[in-house]
């Protein structure tokens, strides 16, 4: 059995690697799928253990605004893609920086596995959570800094509020953290 796809669409805009930045895919005949550029993601979400709480950032997600209306926001998970050639943490550390404002030594930062983005999409997504107990915010992020991301903003949230979000990448990383605290063996060796 070959498993290879038909190719039904190549976007003309491409990512940093001059591939398609959206690509639609035919498999087996019937099953129609999307390719986002090739690449992998990363969520994080940030943690305060004096507070008990959790940084999602509330920011603009155009996807939705045709379901939701103009501009509309969503809290969730920080994100980025995997598009360089660092380790998954590094990479995390970089948009921790980029997208909180936060300088996090890499020991802060914890995966806690990865999932499939949807089952419509080849992407997976790398989860962390990241340890900011103690740490000042010392940095400008990029929602501070530019009209593009005007209206967003960290909130600081419990994991019950959490819990009823409409993001799967926020969930998902809250639920996995205990598991990660009680394993013997780490989900940094994912």
């Amino acid at each position: 059995m070959s498993f290879n796809a038909e190719i039904l669409y190549e976007s003309e805009g491409k990512n940093l690697a001059g591939e398609p930045f959206i690509t639609v895919k035919r498999a087996r005949g019937y099953y129609e799928y999307a390719e986002r550029g090739g690449m992998d993601s990363i969520a994080f979400i940030l943690y305060d253990r004096h507070t008990d709480k959790f940084g999602l950032i509330f920011e603009s997600k155009p996807p939705i605004d045709e379901r939701f209306g103009e501009n509309a926001h969503m809290l969730t998970a920080f994100g980025g893609s995997i598009d360089c050639d660092k380790s998954l943490k590094e990479i995390c550390q970089m948009e921790v920086a980029e997208e909180a404002g936060f300088e996090v030594p890499l020991e802060n930062i914890h995966s806690v596995g990865m999932v499939l983005v949807s089952t419509q999409m080849s992407q997976m997504c790398h989860l962390f959570y990241v340890d900011v107990t103690g740490i000042e915010k010392t940095l400008t992020a990029e929602y501070e800094n530019t009209e593009e991301f005007n209206g967003n903003f960290v909130s600081w949230v419990t994991q019950d509020e959490i819990m009823v979000l409409r993001d799967w990448k926020a969930i998902t990383i809250v639920a996995k953290v205990p598991y990660y605290l009680e394993s013997t063996s780490s989900f940094d060796e994912l």
